[in-house]
């Protein structure tokens, strides 16, 4: 016989390294014969002790009695719903005893994720090690809750993710965290609160006035006044304390302050030893908080927030010869703050962390953060090559041009449109281009070229491939017209029922997603817009309305139709709403070419005139970048496979590229930086 925690323990530490030598059956059949019970879920197993007694006979005594007590009430005339709802408990009590919690949220969150992105793609999942312990370093952090979750959703292992704390003091959020076995990380800035009375600075002295050093500050707890932080190295009195470094160009006087104390991350730290030594995974955001920069955050490390380099040598040093591998992920939105909007989760190249680093940080000392801070730059070096930074929006918004550019011509030269990868990629491309000729002359006017443009096409209610299209107004033209006008109005009346019944739900999540926004982006110095938080609040609303509302509109179909209303009701109306949701889609996307049409039918000048733009951003992005990159072997044969491809030439009336630069031309430019990216991606490398 075997104990139960000897097993849970050799599960723990040895089944997924190979240690035991089982395999899933056989580890299985262990675990149940210890009394434990397990929940396969993301390709990994948990193992947790039953509590309570629990037996399978138990789970299905509940059922039974449950489904009993509904039959027997309504064999003796009792209506369905009052008969469910009496039994509703123990319904309650089976799906507990029987379903683990974590499993139950994890599912329901995916199931969120789902319905909130119309595409979740992923890339490069193959290159996640399946056996090894994996830390995975992710950025950016552009929408709070659901980066974690959009992760988890896509990723073949199982990861906790770290999380602040309180966050996880949080009722509901909280909760959901401490199912999706997340770990706790305590930030100084969460603990931050006023001083009682004011402070004066002389040199490296702060003497106070009604203060109470003593019961609110403590050694190693940092001051914040006059706008900067400042380490406290002792505590003289409840009047006197000393600093660290003296401020300064700093004005004298009377200042208010704040404390924020020291946080011991050394739990932290052991928590992730633990389930990294258990060959498990772990997932971070190295930035910290969220934010919706076009760049990357600084990476933290140390006890400001993550240590990425400490958990990872750290783990080393504990267990010698563990795999640990870092493998960095690249989260790339499109709209993602809107629902039914797009993500793409890039996994990149898995690297292992050089002994020669564990040695130094083995040394402690200044030798140990010296080798903190050559990983970190790893570590971003890693990042840079499944993210896409620019410097400000107006340049995001060129890398955006850019590949519709691309897009198109290669729809016009191919027949084939880019997928969501291949998007990416390119994007990622044309941002490691601009790095090599931001500073060149005419950069800044082919920016407001574009922004022009795109004002341009705002103004006039069209998008970018309508001016590529050259659409003519002729009877094929209106004839399009009116089917997309009947295509609209039949999407549009039957989303009309699935409308109404979530408007109050569509109200309240942009009422509160809008307030948590601002409330958000006055609290932060690192926030754009604030728009990171929306899309958090508007799927935690749903979560708690939606339910709500349901049960509503049930009982006013029984009270005021009938009973058998109701009951349909109660199944099919989920069906029959989100149908709505991809009718109001389709609807949508009919408006949009109806209205273009209409738009180039009442001012045919305005056309010509974004076309004369447009071709001046090609013509300006193929003069900076034709330089960029090496050429790629077998162009040559390339191009004339796609002169002879039966899309390759334009037909009449369509938009005939100018001789100087031909659609391969573009489509050469375009694999050149592809090809360059794609060589700095292979050549991040763990040597330092």
């Amino acid at each position: 016989s075997v104990g139960r925690a000897s097993v849970a323990s050799r599960l723990r530490y040895g089944l997924r390294s190979g240690q035991l030598g089982l395999e899933g059956s056989v580890a299985a059949t262990m675990v149940a014969r210890a009394g434990l019970k397990t929940a396969i879920l993301g390709g990994g197993m948990r193992v947790a002790p039953i509590g309570g007694g629990t037996t399978f006979m138990q789970s299905i005594g509940c059922l039974w009695v449950a489904v009993g007590i509904t039959v027997t009430l309504q064999a003796y005339g009792a209506p369905p719903f009052v008969a469910v709802f009496i039994s509703w408990p123990l319904y309650a009590m089976w799906v507990y005893i029987s379903i683990p919690a974590s499993v139950m949220v994890t599912n329901v969150m995916f199931m969120c994720v789902d319905l909130f992105f119309k595409d979740v793609t992923t890339r490069n999942t193959y290159k996640v090690p399946t056996k090894s312990p994996v830390l995975f370093v992710c950025a950016p952090h552009s929408n709070q809750l659901l980066d974690p979750l959009v992760v988890m959703r896509t990723c073949p292992r199982q990861a906790g993710f770290l999380c602040a704390a309180k966050t996880m003091r949080a009722r509901v959020v909280g909760y959901i965290a401490a199912a999706l076995d997340s770990i706790p990380v305590e930030r100084a800035q969460d603990l931050k609160r006023r001083g009682t009375g004011k402070v004066t600075i002389d040199g490296l002295t702060v003497r106070g006035e009604g203060t109470a050093f003593l019961r609110e500050l403590h050694a190693k707890d940092k001051l914040d006044f006059g706008g900067h932080e400042y380490s406290v190295v002792e505590v003289v009195g409840d009047g006197e304390a000393r600093m660290k470094v003296a401020p300064i160009g700093l004005a004298p006087g009377l200042y208010n302050y704040s404390v924020v104390p020291h946080v011991d991350s050394a739990s932290l730290y052991e928590s992730v030893f633990e389930r990294l030594g258990a060959s498990e995974c772990v997932g971070i955001f190295p930035e910290g908080g969220s934010h919706d920069r076009t760049e990357l955050l600084p990476l933290k490390m140390g006890d400001d927030w993550m240590g990425v380099s400490i958990m990872a040598l750290g783990a080393s040093a504990r267990y010698p010869g563990l795999p640990i591998r870092i493998v960095p992920v690249g989260l790339h939105y499109f709209k993602g703050h809107r629902f039914r909007g797009s993500v793409l989760v890039d996994y990149g190249e898995p690297f292992a962390i050089p002994p020669e680093l564990v040695a130094e940080y083995e040394q402690g000392g200044a030798t140990m953060q010296g080798a903190c801070e050559k990983l970190l730059h790893v570590v971003e070096q890693a990042l840079t090559s499944v993210t896409i930074s620019a410097p400000d929006y107006a340049t995001l918004e060129l890398f955006w041009m850019m590949r519709r550019l691309h897009m198109q011509k290669t729809v016009e030269v191919t027949g084939e449109r880019p997928t969501l990868v291949e998007q990416v990629e390119l994007t990622k491309a044309f941002s490691d281009g601009w790095a090599k000729i931001s500073k060149e002359p005419g950069t800044a006017e082919l920016q407001q070229l574009v922004a022009s443009y795109n004002q341009q096409l705002r103004l006039y209610g069209i998008r970018d491939y309508h001016v590529e299209a050259n659409t003519r107004i002729d009877n094929s033209t209106l004839l399009r017209a009116l089917f997309l006008s009947a295509r609209m109005l039949f999407n549009g009346v039957a989303a009309i029922p699935g409308c109404v019944l979530g408007f109050p739900l569509l109200v309240v999540t942009r009422y509160v997603s809008e307030n948590e926004r601002a409330k958000a982006l006055k609290g932060s110095t690192v926030k754009v817009t604030g728009r990171d938080v929306v899309a958090t609040y508007k799927v935690l609303i749903s979560l708690i309305m939606t339910p709500v509302l349901h049960i509503v509109y049930t009982s006013l179909v029984w009270r005021l139709i009938s009973q058998r209303a109701a009951v349909a009701y109660m199944f099919f109306s989920p069906f029959v709403c989100w149908g709505a949701v991809r009718c109001a889609e389709s609807s949508k996307l009919a408006y949009r070419e109806a209205w273009a049409i209409v738009s180039i039918l009442l001012q045919p000048s305005s056309l010509q005139h974004l076309q004369q733009m447009r071709q001046g951003i090609k013509a300006g992005v193929l003069s900076l970048f034709n330089d960029i990159g090496a050429p790629v072997p077998g162009n040559d044969a390339r191009r004339r496979k796609q002169a002879a491809m039966p899309g390759a030439r334009s037909s009449s009336g369509e938009l005939t590229p100018e001789p100087s630069e031909p659609p391969e031309q573009w489509l050469e430019l375009c694999e050149k930086l592809r090809a360059d990216a794609l060589r700095r991606r292979r050549s991040v490398s763990i040597s330092v």
